[in-house]
């Protein structure tokens, strides 16, 4: 059984979430229930809980924290999504924005799926997130921090930005490896700043800024470092 909760209001679908993974486990005590992380995801893992039942009960709860935003990860788990809709174990997604090919795969299979989009106001302030991003791949780290942090004061959900960021650095490695915006699978404006962007970064090096945002991600998830800190040693060390 699969349950997809997600949208652009991150906070809101985070709460909705976890207030329905609470319930379940409220309603059948004595079920397993667990978390799993992106990189936490194998083919083996996934086929693992498709199939395994607790001890007790005939149920597990598993809640999978946005294992979907990575496209390797991402594969791997459509590739598991009919198990998963047909496992005896219940399933639920947390997932921020979707993209039309996932959502489209999940509809078709989820016993459940809700989206909490975010409000004109909240969409206008993510907006203004790009403006991070350019940052990002202009490596300005004065104008980079200065933003991160007033975003911060304001209240921005480090998430958020961190997604931002992630694509950002997502889309500088695509454009350095390709030589044209359908080889990497890019929107033509994209990929011409991304282009440009990644002349500003030495080999091996955006490379390395997509392994900070990956690791930063489930250290800060895993409570072993704070999302706000991290994110501003990241601008600080570009």
């Amino acid at each position: 059984m699969l349950y997809v909760i997600y949208g652009t209001d991150i906070e809101k679908a985070r709460e909705k979430s976890h207030a329905l993974f609470d319930a379940l486990k409220a309603k059948k005590p004595d079920a397993a229930a667990g978390i799993m992380r992106a990189d936490e995801v194998t083919p083996e893992k996934i086929e693992e809980l498709t199939q395994t039942q607790g001890l007790f009960e005939n149920k597990q709860i598993i809640f999978m924290d946005r294992t979907l935003e990575d496209p390797e990860i991402r594969d791997v788990m459509l590739g598991k999504i009919d198990a998963i809709k047909e496992s005896p174990n219940i399933f639920i997604f947390f997932e921020g924005k979707l993209t039309k090919e996932t959502l489209k795969k999940l509809e078709k299979r989820a016993e459940k799926i809700t989206e909490y989009e975010a409000t004109e106001e909240k969409k206008k302030e993510g907006g203004s997130f790009f403006a991070l991003a350019d940052a990002l791949g202009a490596r300005d780290k004065k104008k980079l921090w200065a933003m991160l942090r007033e975003a911060l004061d304001e209240d921005a959900a480090p998430e958020e930005i961190h997604g931002i960021l992630f694509w950002q650095a997502k889309s500088l490695a695509l454009a350095a490896k390709t030589a044209s915006a359908a080889d990497a699978g890019l929107n033509p404006f994209v990929y011409g700043k991304a282009k440009r962007y990644a002349a500003n970064f030495k080999e091996g090096e955006i490379d390395a800024l997509l392994s900070k945002l990956v690791h930063m991600y489930h250290r800060a998830h895993r409570g072993q470092a704070l999302f706000e800190i991290e994110l501003e040693k990241l601008a600080l060390d570009i």
